[in-house]
């Protein structure tokens, strides 16, 4: 019966300690995730920006590209929130996520995206995790100038 009780507390003792690293583990594993999610925006931005734009009447150039969000388990951490800005006097856009734990991380995409109208500025949004198209499609706005706008598809 001693060993019995020993063995539990020894296990009770192992887990407590490997606990703050399978969740520092997770984190991990969201945020490289989560990043390779953005690198991949802003190569299909890129990509499309560079296209010259369509004529009158033809489909305009696009990328399609997939957002993922992990949800909580044991080897990831939820993704609470998820936003691409575009910056308002420049040609770039500021993707920000925060994961459940608080932990939260900006990067920089090279190419202004804006959400669903090319004359607006209006930011992308995603709240909570899930796997998330994104469609993004050159345009020209007010002043003519190529702008890269994103929706569902």
């Amino acid at each position: 019966m001693i060993r019995y009780v020993l063995a539990v507390m020894l296990a009770i003792a192992m887990l407590a300690v490997a606990m703050p690293a399978l969740d520092r583990g997770a984190t991990m594993n969201t945020e490289r995730t989560v990043d390779s999610s953005i690198a991949a925006v802003d190569d299909a931005a890129t990509a499309v920006a560079t296209e010259e734009r369509s004529p009158a009447g033809h489909p305009d150039p696009q990328r399609v590209v997939e957002v993922t969000l992990p949800a909580q388990s044991l080897t990831t951490t939820a993704v609470d929130q998820f936003e691409i800005v575009p910056h308002e006097n420049g040609s770039f856009s500021h993707a920000r996520y925060v994961l459940e734990d608080g932990t939260t991380r900006e990067a920089v995409i090279d190419e202004r995206i804006v959400w669903l109208d090319p004359a607006k500025t209006e930011p992308i949004e995603f709240d909570g995790p899930g796997e998330l198209q994104l469609v993004l499609t050159l345009h020209s706005d007010m002043d003519g100038e190529p702008v890269v706008v994103a929706r569902h598809p």
